[in-house]
């Protein structure tokens, strides 16, 4: 899934980033090329790193909900099962 999702982003970042040099170049051949660097490391690497934090926010999210599974099964362990005793 990560695949998938940085191949994505890295799409939209070169889409959205080249989008009006592709457009003028299209318009005018002679117009000059733009660097490699600018045209597509830099929108890798944005992707990649978007990618990245995303995933990090996923982690953090499920361990957040864990945390608050156990923390909701001991709260209803305390008051509810050792309260009958």
């Amino acid at each position: 899934m990560i695949i998938i999702s940085l191949i994505i982003n890295s799409l939209l970042f070169f889409f959205l980033l080249n989008f009006s040099y592709m457009k003028r170049k299209k318009e005018n051949p002679n117009y000059p090329n733009k660097p490699v660097s600018q045209l597509l490391l830099f929108p890798l690497a944005l992707g990649i790193v978007f990618t990245l934090v995303m995933d990090v926010f996923k982690g953090f999210m499920i361990y957040q909900l864990v945390l608050f599974a156990v923390a909701a099964l001991l709260l209803y362990w305390i008051f509810y099962v050792l309260s009958k005793k």
